[in-house]
């Protein structure tokens, strides 16, 4: 309370002093800032997401009190995105794991925030725009730099002398490659304003190093990411004729050109790209590929400084344009030749991790985990099987264990999660994203549509990559492209009547209230869990058992509380109480062969075959290619104790 105190009175004296409009465009503009770097720094933290629901909040309740300007062009996204979270609540009524549907609304509603914060920065003047591509250029460079520095020197990253393919600080390569496809096309925005030289190079060594993470990461999509971007920015940026994007595909040759040959240096060298390498090769190997990261970029603006100053005649732009169009066009079918020709190098279920991916054709596992998605979705089309809840879903339907937490594609993610309904939430948030930027795009004009148009193509790379993974599940990359959209559909209409609301003003804070609770509850109730085995070493099964209940009292939906509990009990000799626990964690969830399986492993423990059969028997048949089936495991002990007919 104290820190949204803090915060409710930082903003209003900075909107209401002399001066406001700057003082207040300054502070908001650095909130957002830190926001995002914590975003995609720190994930999906609580402290990230109560401190972007906060400020939203606060935002909400000064504009509605008309102290500070916001634009009533991004309802319609907001609201989407509102009814989205809502109805991932109301699917905790059926879910098969509605902690996880818990977290999907909590998840939703911090998107929702983030929305907030995006249509008021788009509403602070004629400069929004480029203030939030430059908010946005900044908090994204400095990811894809540190992941960068992370594989220049390993010991930046704790298990950066084990694994290969770039992922830090987001943790999840494919998320880290469209994080840097956002940069690049940011960066590309930056490197062709007619500003001070300083930015140009900024923004050239910003795509650059965007070029080189996308390739590092190795990852496929981010690859075709890349390419989309850079032909979206061509088409959408404020060049009304070709003559200005010859110039500016030139220009995006400059970072790509050395990028490129410092990554292909770096596929050369197993230390680099190969898990499992000695550290002593990724230090050595990480040191030169500092150097030719930093000669790379130093030829990069060298080569883009060039280039700005070369006037081409009308012959020599028809002949550049004709190169540079053979030049796509063999890139293209040289990467669709490598795709079909390359044997797929991958071994059944495994999936490649070295640059060998560029060449794989397959799905990695993608098309049975959508064939399941949909299964789900087929056998409840209106309600799914619960928000977020496909980790647990889909595991009654393998054949062959095949982990996922989610089926690899936003769309079936919602279809099978969030039924028929979901989808079509989901649907009217892209909706509203792209009408924004539509009509930012026909509304603005000069440097702030050059703006509208890096913003564009930010979002419309989300999407893209939300085809074939689930960035929905990453804030680190969610929040960027929402903020870019609330940006867009801010400066895309006309302002609202100004006028003071102070009921609404209240309802939005009691509101932000609200949902600080929901997100804080499942938070606590995480930290009382891990309590209980901090008081287990200590010696206090007493304290221990204390806190599993607190835990329980704090997220009823979990099944982690009453399996502590149960465990507890077990090691205080008090099998009743036990019994009960586990018990209650199958009341929690049903539907969730842990809950059976740890129920039956307990009663196999006291030899209680009878009961283990019964309880193991129902875990199969929930995830029978679940690699805990042995021969000779429990569950055929038990069948062959009741098969004998000793039950």
């Amino acid at each position: 309370m104290l820190a949204w105190t803090g915060m409710r009175g930082a903003l209003e004296r900075a909107a209401t002093a002399r001066g406001s409009t700057d003082a207040y465009s300054s502070l908001f503009t650095l909130l957002v800032l830190l926001l995002l770097v914590a975003a995609l720094f720190a994930g999906e933290s609580f402290w990230t997401g109560a401190a972007a629901l906060a400020t939203a909040a606060t935002v909400l309740a000064l504009a509605l009190a008309d102290r500070i300007p916001l634009s009533p062009g991004g309802v319609p996204l907001v609201a989407a995105l509102l009814g989205l979270a809502a109805w991932s609540g109301v699917s905790i009524a059926w879910s098969v794991a509605p902690d996880r549907s818990w977290d999907d609304l909590n998840r939703g509603l911090v998107y929702a925030g983030f929305a907030v914060l995006g249509v008021a920065a788009g509403s602070l003047g004629s400069r929004a725009l480029r203030l939030v591509a430059l908010t946005l250029a900044a908090a994204l460079g400095a990811a894809v730099l540190w992941a960068l520095a992370g594989k220049v020197v390993p010991a930046l990253f704790p298990d950066g002398g084990r694994a290969a393919r770039l992922r830090d600080p987001i943790g999840y390569w494919n998320a880290l490659a469209l994080a840097a496809n956002a940069l690049l096309v940011l960066g590309l925005w930056l490197a062709s304003r007619p500003v001070v030289r300083s930015i140009r190079c900024a923004g050239v060594a910003l795509a650059y190093a965007a070029v080189v993470a996308t390739l590092l990461a190795v990852s496929r999509a981010g690859l075709l990411g890349a390419i989309v971007a850079v032909a979206l920015w061509l088409l959408l940026s404020d060049a009304p004729d070709s003559e200005d994007r010859i110039e500016r595909s030139l220009l995006a040759l400059a970072p790509v050109v050395p990028a490129v040959a410092v990554s292909t240096w770096a596929f050369t060298r197993p230390a680099l790209v190969e898990d499992g390498q000695a550290y002593a090769d990724r230090v050595a190997d990480g040191a030169w590929l500092g150097f030719l990261l930093a000669a790379g970029a130093v030829a990069a603006v060298v080569a883009a400084a060039r280039l700005s100053t070369v006037r081409l005649t009308q012959p020599a732009r028809r002949t550049t344009g004709r190169l540079l169009a053979l030049g796509a066009v063999a890139a293209v079918v040289l990467v669709a030749a490598a795709v079909a020709l390359v044997p797929d190098p991958a071994d059944g279920g495994a999936s490649v991790q070295g640059p060998g991916r560029f060449g794989d054709a397959s799905l990695n596992n993608r098309w049975g985990w959508w064939g399941e998605a949909w299964q789900l979705f087929a056998e409840r089309p209106f309600q799914g099987s619960g928000a977020a809840s496909f980790e647990v879903a889909h595991r009654r339907l393998q054949d062959v264990y095949v982990p996922a937490v989610e089926p690899h594609s936003v769309p079936l993610q919602f279809l099978a999660g969030s039924g028929i309904l979901g989808l079509l939430l989901f649907a009217a948030v892209v909706g509203a994203v792209a009408t924004a930027a539509a009509r930012a795009l026909r509304r603005t004009t000069g440097e702030e549509r050059a703006a509208a148009a890096a913003l564009a193509v930010v979002t419309a790379v989300y999407l893209l990559h939300a085809l074939v993974d689930y960035s929905w599940s990453f804030l680190a990359v969610t929040a960027p492209a929402l903020v870019a959209a609330g940006a867009l559909a801010a400066a895309g209409t006309q302002p609202g009547e100004r006028r003071r609301r102070p009921f609404a003003a209240l309802a939005a804070l009691a509101v932000g209230l609200a949902c600080l609770g929901s997100l804080a509850s499942p938070w606590l109730a995480d930290r009382s869990v891990r309590q209980v085995n901090r008081e287990l070493d200590a010696g206090d099964p007493e304290a221990a058992a204390a806190a599993a209940r607190r835990a329980r009292m704090l997220d009823p939906l979990s099944i982690e509380p009453s399996l502590k509990l149960a465990g507890v009990e077990t090691r205080r000799d008090r099998p009743e109480a036990a019994r009960r626990a586990y018990a209650q964690a199958i009341r929690s969830q049903p539907e969730n062969p842990d809950t059976w399986y740890a129920l039956g492993n307990f009663e196999f423990s006291l030899d209680d075959l009878c009961n283990a059969y019964v309880h193991l028997n129902e875990a199969y048949t929930l995830d029978p290619a679940s690699r805990r089936w042995t021969d000779g495991g429990p569950l055929d002990i038990s069948r062959a104790h009741v098969n004998a007919g000793r039950c």
